[in-house]
């Protein structure tokens, strides 16, 4: 993993509801919304590598092993397995790239958006593929 000085570039997959949802609708998007945030979700997303806006609600998901590798920055105590959590994705004494939560949270400088041509650019490759 490149860790250039200037710092890293993340993105963020934020999730949201229209405003025009309502009712029963609307209490389901927020039990999915909650979902994604208790906890278990965190860590199927911490065995492939990534980071939850929760991590404190994703700890308890984790072993121990599994949280000091991911989150803590140190080598893995054991194998540890991946999101189907079965098989050894990690080897024992591995160390992830770029250290501990804090230290790579640290270092971004710059937050992936997506840019104002975005949606222009697909609803006009929707109009040529359908041409």
């Amino acid at each position: 993993m490149a860790a250039p000085i200037e710092g890293y570039r993340a993105w963020y997959g934020g999730m949201s509801i229209t405003r025009h949802v309502k009712g029963r609708t609307l209490d389901a998007a927020y039990d999915y919304l909650n979902w994604w945030i208790s906890g278990w979700p965190g860590a199927v997303m911490a065995r492939q590598g990534y980071y939850i806006s929760t991590p404190e609600l994703t700890r308890p998901h984790l072993s121990a092993a599994e949280w000091d590798f991911w989150y803590g920055g140190k080598p893995a105590a054991k194998s540890l397995p991946g999101p189907d959590g079965t098989l050894d994705m990690i080897y024992r004494g591995e160390i992830r790239d770029g250290g501990d939560y804090q230290t790579k949270m640290s270092r971004i400088a710059v937050w992936n958006t997506v840019m104002d041509e975005h949606n222009y650019l697909v609803r006009r490759w929707n109009n040529f593929m359908s041409a």
